[in-house]
């Protein structure tokens, strides 16, 4: 699935009854495969983007598209069923159940979306495997540590099989061997033809996309690929 960002703009009223601008006129087209990251400090308004992109968030102004569907004239039950379907989400805050194992986690996603956890069982093994996860599964998540818990993240957005994945700044708070191994682990799903978008601060990532927008206060200041 395409998606297309067209003259996207956000704002806010805060306490004081002025408005904030969060993002201002964002132009974009993610196709399917492409590689992206948005790239800037905290306050540019990346994790804003990311929730418009996803249908979390609607613009003040500006259309979504993802394929052939305007957000703006589609139903938020329509648009909650292609979400689930079609996006991997991984959140800033890994906000696991720490009630249950890492296992159970990571198949938590199936159950939401009355897929049988049967019909996935092979698939989940491959993917804990391929994450190199496999020893941990049967952990609670508090034991894990900060790298161990991306990963698990990454699997649980993945057990759906998502067209596209979505992440919320993932080397965040990671050592340098931690972070290079989530980079490894995108451009390797990307490889196999994931479509990944990314929001971070971590100018690294631009080695790896193939498309990057540096970003600052809500606009984006700069485009490059490779």
């Amino acid at each position: 699935m395409d998606i297309k960002l067209i003259n996207i703009s956000k704002s806010y009223l805060s306490t004081d009854n002025n408005y904030i601008v969060s993002l201002e006129n964002i132009n974009i087209d993610i196709y399917y495969g492409n590689y992206i990251s948005f790239v800037g400090p905290s306050g540019s308004g990346k994790t804003t983007l990311l929730n418009i992109i996803t249908g979390n968030l609607k613009p003040t102004s500006g259309e979504v598209y993802w394929g052939k569907y305007p957000l703006s004239k589609t139903s938020d039950k329509l648009i909650s069923r292609l979400r689930r379907e079609k996006f991997g989400i991984v959140f800033q805050d890994v906000k696991f159940i720490n009630e249950i194992s890492v296992k159970d986690n990571i198949l938590l996603p199936l159950v939401i979306n009355y897929i049988p956890v049967s019909s996935k069982i092979k698939y989940f093994e491959t993917l804990v495997e391929s994450l190199k996860i496999s020893s941990i599964i049967n952990k609670m998540p508090y034991s894990l540590s900060g790298g161990e818990k991306k990963k698990i993240a990454i699997a649980r957005a993945l057990i759906t099989n998502p067209e596209i994945l979505v992440a919320d700044e993932p080397t965040a708070n990671l050592d340098d061997t931690s972070a290079r191994e989530i980079f490894h682990i995108f451009s390797n799903l990307n490889k196999l033809g994931l479509t990944i978008v990314v929001a971070t601060h971590d100018e690294r990532f631009g080695l790896y996309c193939k498309e990057t927008y540096l970003m600052k206060k809500g606009k984006i200041e700069e485009f490059k690929s490779r």
